[in-house]
């Protein structure tokens, strides 16, 4: 979906851009395709998933990478294009590929590559994680069948719980039209501003004026697709993703942690899953990063790293070798606390705390 112009331009606003290049062969075939998407971000120096200080940039996004015709060179492709951009870039601008797969042409050439370093500086953004795929069978019984034991039976239960307790009314609710979205978003943003998602991450959902006009865009060309469940006719969990030539894309979930003892969060991924299926959607991405819900409920998976390439230059180069120094640094923190046991403790309590 992050390929098709269409889609990268919708998101274009007064500060963001789409820069695609091509590779033609000398009889006007088309050999590579790479679009980009130019925004502002920041490179952030994070201790434990909290911010602690960043430095703002403009960022070259691609997702995965570039796409290549059959049977081309793509390393000698991809030296070219990368030698290319390093002469776009300005002194505040940076590339960034995100959900890089380390098997893929890219991966490789990112990896092996020594002429690139002389470029760019590397720096992940994050570990490798697993991206999370469920291939979705023909009915949803079957789905419910290939889980994992444990797994069908928290789903089971959680159903019977909320399903048969008679002081809860339930209503699972579709969103796919243009008349939808002006409704959907003020009610998914209510239960976002009570995660700490939101109140810990500054992420989640937002009706704004920004978001409708993406929303509305892509609800006209039929890729909007999001839920809502309704307990006792308040929202209490929304799922907001986009379906795509057959694939359904999770962009974002999110439950209200007063009903987290009912298991919300993972009833409306379950409601969601039913009505693809139904639909013929033949497959589920939950899209970067990795946890057990995901692992729970997925049926496939592929190794990603989200990357930074930093051009060699003053300051970006500087500021690269001491976020490289830092991350490292970050990590041998976040290893040192999970091996005693305290990251799960600490991620607990600041959530708990960020919802209080």
């Amino acid at each position: 979906m992050d390929h098709d112009p269409d889609w990268l331009f919708t998101r274009c606003s007064h500060d963001k851009s789409v820069k695609i290049l091509f590779l033609l062969a000398s009889n006007g075939t088309l050999l590579a395709y790479a679009p980009f998407f130019v925004h502002p971000a920041a490179l952030s120096f994070e201790l434990l998933g909290i911010s602690l200080w960043e430095y703002r940039i403009r960022r070259y996004s691609i997702t995965a990478g570039p796409l290549f015709a059959d049977g081309v060179n793509t390393d000698e492709i991809l030296s070219a294009l990368f030698g290319y951009l390093r002469t776009l870039l300005g002194n505040r601008e940076t590339l960034f590929v995100l959900g890089m797969e380390l098997g893929s042409p890219l991966g490789r050439f990112i990896q092996q590559n020594a002429d690139l370093r002389k470029k760019y500086q590397l720096v992940p953004s994050g570990k490798p994680y697993h991206r999370r795929l469920i291939a979705l069978p023909e009915n949803f019984d079957q789905y419910i069948q290939n889980l994992r034991h444990g797994t069908r039976k928290e789903v089971r239960r959680a159903l019977r719980r909320l399903e048969q307790d008679p002081e809860i009314t339930i209503d699972h609710r579709i969103f796919n039209t243009p008349e939808d979205v002006a409704e959907f978003l003020p009610l998914a943003q209510q239960v976002s501003d009570k995660t700490y998602q939101r109140n810990l991450l500054g992420l989640g959902i937002r009706d704004d004026t920004e978001t409708r006009r993406i929303t509305m865009i892509a609800a006209e060309n039929g890729w909007f697709q999001s839920y809502l469940l309704i307990c006792n006719q308040q929202p209490v969990a929304f799922q907001f993703g986009y379906v795509y030539g057959g694939t359904y894309y999770a962009e974002q979930t999110g439950y209200d942690p007063v009903w987290g003892d009912k298991s919300v969060g993972t009833l409306v991924q379950i409601y969601r899953i039913r009505d693809l299926i139904a639909h013929g959607i033949t497959r589920f991405d939950f899209l970067y990063g990795d946890n057990e819900r995901k692992r729970s409920l997925s049926n496939k998976h592929r190794v990603e790293q989200n990357i930074y390439l930093i051009p060699r230059k003053f300051p970006l180069e500087v500021l690269a070798r001491i976020l490289r120094i830092f991350n490292k640094f970050s990590e041998l923190v976040g290893d040192f606390i999970e091996k005693w046991g305290l990251k799960s403790k600490i991620r607990r309590y600041l959530r708990k705390r960020s919802v209080t």
